[in-house]
């Protein structure tokens, strides 16, 4: 009779033994589904977007506009910590209609990349130096913008129009630019085109 119980409890306990097992089998499993599914690709551009919706506006139409547009989406980028490989995607359903026009003429693997992108745009709507300075001295600070925020937009003119003028890391180069453009303002316009010609 003791037998038979000690027989009866041993394999009570191997069946809870064998449920918890099977249990936690299956949470397992469950926990690494769910783990494939919010790290696939897809959710990952749901959750982004999701997160994106409220903070980014429609690429502006005028072409020096973009250029903020793009300083803000790349600051945003930045805090966010959105990865790479999915800002691309992200960035789409705001481009204005004649970007997104541009983008249909672009090499699909070269338009892959956020930053490949944002060069192509850039280049595409023939923003020239002149442009970039003119904006650049003409900014001036929105009511609802910080002092810092507004530094950021100057400090990402002055980069565009420096990198338009293929000034690198060079100082010197750097100094001669604003050497010029300040010549620029107060000679006649063709000692400035005399200028240009010797450098």
């Amino acid at each position: 009779m003791q037998r038979m119980q000690l027989e009866q409890q041993r394999i009570q306990l191997e069946q809870q033994y064998e449920e918890q097992r099977r249990q936690r089998e299956f949470e397992e499993r469950k926990w690494r589904e769910d783990r494939a599914y919010k790290e696939s690709t897809a959710m990952q551009i749901k959750t982004w977007g999701d997160a994106l919706r409220n903070t980014i506006t429609k690429m502006p139409s005028e072409g020096i506009d973009v250029v903020s547009w793009f300083v803000s989406i790349d600051k945003l980028f930045e805090q966010l910590n959105v990865p790479a490989d999915l800002q691309a995607i992200l960035i789409r359903p705001y481009l204005s209609d004649r970007a997104k026009l541009l983008m249909s003429k672009c090499d699909p693997t070269h338009s892959a990349k956020y930053e490949n992108i944002k060069a192509f745009l850039l280049k595409e709507l023939h923003l020239s130096p002149a442009i970039y300075l003119e904006k650049f001295n003409s900014l001036t600070q929105d009511k609802s913008e910080t002092y810092s925020q507004f530094s950021t937009r100057l400090m990402s003119l002055f980069d565009y129009y420096a990198e338009s003028r293929k000034i690198g890391q060079s100082y010197d180069k750097l100094i001669d630019l604003m050497v010029y453009d300040s010549q620029k303002l107060f000679e006649p316009s063709f000692v400035s085109l005399c200028v240009v010609t010797r450098a």
